[in-house]
């Protein structure tokens, strides 16, 4: 039996029936939306080819799945106010960063990340979110 999934009652957008659009993600991001916007500005800058798509699920509503190709680069769960922005990082990406101008940084977030067969997991909300960090992050993920 297929086990039902509670909606965090903070989701921004909990009606499947009605995609957000970028309007309302920033109306609903509120003064949350500027670190934000700065990513997905850098990210069209860096790689004009990615991709912005929204998908709804049972647990968390309507979210954003930036991609580069068929690559998923990150997730942006938005909240009333708040967001959650998740990535996984495999071993090359790491290694890249412990080399880079946040290695210090990134050895503090690598003690509490959460490592799974497809590598290390990272989550960030508006008060932990750098968006020069997550930036780092996301060059070192499509690094040749």
């Amino acid at each position: 039996m297929k086990t039902k999934f509670t909606m965090d009652p903070e989701t921004a957008f909990p009606d499947e029936t009605h995609p957000p659009t970028d309007a309302d993600l920033k109306a609903a991001l509120g003064a949350a939306a500027r670190p934000i916007e700065a990513v997905f500005a850098n990210l069209r800058a860096q790689q004009p080819a990615a991709t912005v798509e929204w998908k709804f699920s049972e647990r968390s509503g309507w979210h954003q799945i930036p991609s580069l190709k068929k690559r998923r680069l990150f997730y942006l769960v938005p909240r009333r106010g708040d967001f959650r922005v998740s990535l996984i990082l495999g071993d090359k990406a790491l290694r890249l960063l412990r080399e880079g101008p946040f290695a210090k940084q990134t050895a503090a977030l690598l003690k509490t990340a959460k490592k799974y067969p497809e590598g290390t997991a990272f989550a960030f909300d508006r008060r932990t979110l750098e968006p020069d960090l997550l930036v780092a992050f996301l060059a070192a993920k499509v690094a040749p």
